[in-house]
């Protein structure tokens, strides 16, 4: 009857993915691994110069040798996010850094300046992700060539000549402490808050996900994947502006045309080095974080410990080529060796064995929900739990009857096959 209720509905399933902590996984994640390198850093620079590290005001200047960079990693971490690359961002900061100078020297005011410079970026931005996005030429094509448009511009407007004209709180933005914490550094925190809200938090980031993983699949899915590349290079160009204000404050209030070489190139390899895939949908704010000041700490110990320029540049870029290599050389040289010494060679016991390892595991599980399950009664749960443990155990046996038994057959072949070539 229509009066009454459907006593048939299926129930609700609950597909939410409930993960706890894993403090195991915790201390072994590509975020922890720079954690212990900046504290190796540290541990370096502290033994080879103890009167130095412990003087006051060396920490802080350690870090505020690197912040200048930070705002470029942070809207690096989104372009890579997608797939994209955008070296332009090194000559767009300092064509933001000279609009805000040529504003100043003009007598526009203060905060006005300083927008204009942050809005200079953007445009620059838009530029690249209009060209890149609805044009769709290729990401390192346009932005080498808008690399030297924005630059070229810069030195037909300055020529030889340096700018001057800069609000004078740029430079305590670079070199101001409050209660001994670098004011920059306070700064670079809260705009990695932001873009980890952004990029982790927000539906936005999520699609950033989804479009470096696989930009087809999310067109197709309802993502204005234009729209949104349009949008990150327009972030990445803005945060050229607020570079220009680190910058600019770092170099003492003053710029030219030639400065700022080689920042692009340093903003990348510090996403790289934190994590961030080049190849689009993977990586964290956190790891770039964290890599900002492993590379502003390294090169400063570098300096120290009395290695040239040049060299300096060879050691941090043999350096990030380890660290980047390293999750997919450990798991690689790992299961190699464990093919080899384990499982003797043989592809066979291998697969019986992991086969054997996730079943186990999938049942021990089953033991652990069991234990926990407060519907079943106390006999029920031991029964349940009995009958999971001598499947593991069977499992057990068997796979290690079966692993002897091809290796005793292998044994057997390799023998045979001496003695045939012993016998020639």
């Amino acid at each position: 009857m229509s009066g009454e209720k459907n006593t048939n509905t299926a129930p609700v399933r609950d597909l939410t993915v409930k993960q706890g902590f894993n403090l195991g996984k915790f201390l072994v994640s590509w975020e922890m691994v720079l954690v212990y390198i900046l504290i190796l850093i540290n541990v370096v620079l502290m033994v080879s110069r103890p009167n130095l590290y412990f003087a006051g005001g060396t920490i802080q200047s350690i870090i505020q040798s690197g912040m200048d960079v930070c705002p470029l990693v942070l809207g690096m971490i989104l372009i890579l996010m997608l797939g994209d690359i955008d070296v332009s961002v090194a000559a767009n900061m300092i064509f933001a850094s000279m609009a805000t100078g040529l504003c100043c020297q003009a007598g526009v005011p203060v905060i006005l300046s300083v927008l204009i410079g942050i809005l200079a970026g953007a445009i620059c931005g838009a530029f690249n992700g209009f060209c890149v996005a609805y044009i769709g030429m290729p990401a390192v094509i346009v932005t080498i060539a808008t690399s030297m448009l924005f630059r070229g511009i810069v030195k037909i407007v300055l020529d030889v000549n340096v700018l001057k004209v800069f609000p004078s709180f740029y430079t305590s933005v670079a070199w101001l402490n409050i209660a001994g914490i670098p004011l920059a550094l306070i700064l670079f925190l809260i705009m990695g808050a932001i873009f980890i809200f952004i990029l982790q938090k927000s539906k936005f980031g999520r699609e950033l996900y989804i479009i470096g993983n696989n930009a087809t699949c999310a067109e197709y899915s309802g993502i204005d994947v234009k729209k949104t590349k349009l949008t990150v290079f327009i972030i990445m160009g803005a945060m050229c502006g607020v570079a220009s204000i680190f910058f600019v404050g770092r170099m003492g209030g003053s710029v030219s045309s030639t400065m700022g070489t080689g920042y692009e190139m340093t903003a990348i390899a510090i996403c790289v080095l934190g994590g961030v895939s080049t190849n689009g949908g993977k990586g964290k704010v956190y790891g770039p974080i964290i890599a900002t000041l492993i590379m502003a700490f390294l090169t400063y110990t570098l300096g120290l410990l009395g290695v040239d320029a040049n060299t300096r540049k060879i050691v941090t870029g043999f350096i990030l080529i380890i660290a980047v290599l390293i999750p997919n050389v450990n798991k690689q040289l790992l299961d190699s060796l464990k093919l080899k010494f384990v499982y003797k060679g043989n592809k066979n016991v291998e697969a019986l064995n992991v086969k054997t390892a996730k079943e186990v595991k999938a049942l021990k599980e089953t033991i652990a929900e069991t234990r926990k399950d407060g519907s079943l009664s106390e006999s029920d749960k031991n029964a349940k739990i009995k009958k999971c443990e001598d499947k593991i155990a069977s499992l057990q046996r068997e796979c290690k009857k079966q692993t002897e038994v091809w290796l005793s057959e292998q044994r057997d072949d390799q023998k045979k096959a001496k003695e045939r070539f012993a016998a020639k």
